[in-house]
């Protein structure tokens, strides 16, 4: 291989890993940082998936129990007992109280009542939400099949999801662009991309029976804005995909710890 053909191996996965990575820590960080409004049966959702932050907008917002009202007509208490008729008996009334009474469970179900008022929540969430309801077939679907598995999309699966895709937008945007473990980084950002042009282009346009060569949206103008969402994400995939393929290039971390040139050397043909 010449010396223009090695130095273009080299230098080319550079700008690749610029963009990328760039891209992804912005929307990593968007995810943890930037808020959303949720209210109603989004925010119930949450709740229940375990979200602390809008769990405590209920409890906070909570109205404080009224005291009860001493009835001057109610019969006296009984008088207490004694310190040793109490010794006497503290066992028999622990083991019928017991016995008798089951342990509560603190859990509750939220529902939309408990948040008519608009709460900001991390982005990120947003996430958990997409996935939650992808578990679930839409009325108006003529293909009657989830966009996932209802068993990843209940209790708390779509909160750990969300939590694995910000993480993965994050940490792997930081590897991509310093060429640190950069196929590693790479595959798992293809795989992100991946998921999200299932969960928001191709499977909703085969649920609606009415995709575009049978997994394109349809009924979108040829050169308009509807399309811009499908072709980053498009996009997104192959640049991770070619990093997958062709490594981080020469100017990289992992050039540098494994201390192997970019492209091997033909080794010279036995003289015979």
């Amino acid at each position: 291989m010449s010396t223009r053909d090695s130095f273009s191996v080299s230098v080319a996965p550079i700008f690749l890993r610029v963009v990328l990575g760039a891209t992804f820590i912005w929307a990593g960080l968007g995810k943890f940082m930037a808020d959303m409004p949720v209210k109603g049966e989004q925010a119930a959702a949450l709740a229940n998936m375990g979200v602390s932050s809008v769990q405590a907008k209920v409890t906070s917002e909570a109205p404080e129990p009224a005291k009860p009202v001493k009835d001057p007509a109610a019969p006296k208490e009984a008088p207490k007992k004694t310190k040793a008729e109490g010794a006497a008996t503290e066992g028999t009334v622990r083991l019928a109280s017991f016995a008798v009474v089951p342990v509560q469970n603190s859990a509750r179900t939220f529902t939309a009542a408990d948040f008519p008022n608009e709460i900001q929540v991390a982005r990120m969430y947003g996430i958990a939400l997409a996935v939650q309801g992808a578990g679930k077939v839409p009325a108006d679907s003529k293909a009657a099949f989830p966009l996932f598995p209802p068993q990843v999309t209940q209790g708390h699966w779509p909160l750990y999801q969300a939590w694995a895709v910000a993480l993965t937008e994050l940490i792997g945007g930081f590897l991509v662009l310093t060429g640190l473990l950069t196929r590693v980084a790479a595959f798992c950002i293809a795989g992100v991309m991946l998921g999200a042009i299932w969960l928001t282009e191709v499977g909703p346009a085969m649920q609606s029976g009415n995709a575009l060569f049978f997994i394109l949206p349809a009924n979108r103008e040829t050169f308009g804005g509807d399309w811009n969402t499908l072709i980053i994400q498009c996009s997104m995939l192959a640049m991770a995909l070619n990093l997958v393929f062709a490594g981080a290039g020469g100017l990289s971390m992992d050039r540098a710890i494994s201390g192997r040139p970019v492209v091997s050397k033909p080794k010279p043909a036995p003289q015979g």
